[in-house]
């Protein structure tokens, strides 16, 4: 499903922004170093989300062509070390996002993770902010609510964020069943994009009531990229509104607020 955002922006049910004038596809956190290495972990990734997130690039592709694909976000996180044939699968990826004369570009966040161990041999050299037409295409971790962008006609496209929001659905008393869904959201300043793999999903649980008037969002739902009302969106419950970030080695889990 599609959702058309203006005659330059497409949103994509596939977690996913085709800018057709550009020819360009652009895909948040694709994390494609994670195959290999999660496959021989003892809590492996499955096998079938793992093919899954692969049919949805090589589907895109097929159905827009493109003629650049964007990657906002890291190759794998901080681009960090690769194990065992994990290197050779990073390689065959990017010889098939580049076949035919397809540019691949990334864009990070920090400038720290602009070399790494997961980008030897896939001949990319990420970048900082990258511009198609009017968009400047971003990875940070920030909404963009107001800030002006030149042209006026043009906005952000930024990958960093993934905001989640809390809706609620009739449960079976009757009371409120409440449901976090990632979402693309538009600010006026900024188009905002969830995650490409459903496993990195955001910890922002966006309130409706502090965006802009002109803010508009699509929640995602398996295949289904459905418009949320958010003057009709009822605040969420406290408890909804602060995600547990898990722990890193040697650190107390964190609270990021909403």
């Amino acid at each position: 499903m599609q959702v058309q955002l203006s005659e330059d922006v497409v949103l994509d049910s596939r977690r996913a922004v085709w800018l057709p004038r550009h020819g360009t596809l652009v895909l948040a956190d694709l994390f494609l170093g994670l195959g290999a290495a999660r496959r021989r972990r003892p809590d492996p990734m499955p096998a079938t989300p793992h093919l899954e997130i692969w049919e949805r690039v090589f589907s895109l592709i097929d159905d827009f062509a493109p003629t650049q694909i964007a990657l906002l976000g890291d190759l794998k996180p901080s681009q960090g070390t690769v194990e065992g044939d994990e290197a050779d699968e990073l390689r065959t990826v990017f010889r098939k996002l580049s076949r035919g004369g397809r540019k691949v570009v990334q864009v990070v966040g920090h400038p720290d993770r602009s070399v790494g161990p997961a980008l030897d041999g896939t001949g990319i050299t990420p970048v900082d902010q990258h511009r198609v037409g009017p968009f400047t295409l971003m990875h940070r971790r920030r909404i963009f609510v107001y800030p002006r962008h030149e042209p006026s006609h043009g906005f952000w496209i930024n990958g960093g964020v993934h905001p989640l929001f809390a809706v609620p659905g009739p449960g079976t008393q009757g009371e409120p069943d409440w449901l976090r869904l990632p979402a693309f959201l538009y600010t006026g300043f900024a188009l905002v994009m969830p995650p490409f793999v459903s496993y990195a999903q955001g910890f922002e649980v966006i309130q409706a009531e502090r965006l802009p008037r002109q803010a508009r969002a699509w929640t995602l739902l398996a295949d289904r990229i459905s418009p949320l009302d958010l003057t009709e969106l009822p605040p969420s419950p406290e408890h909804l509104r602060t995600l547990t970030r898990p722990a890193r080695k040697g650190k107390e889990p964190t609270r990021s607020a909403g």
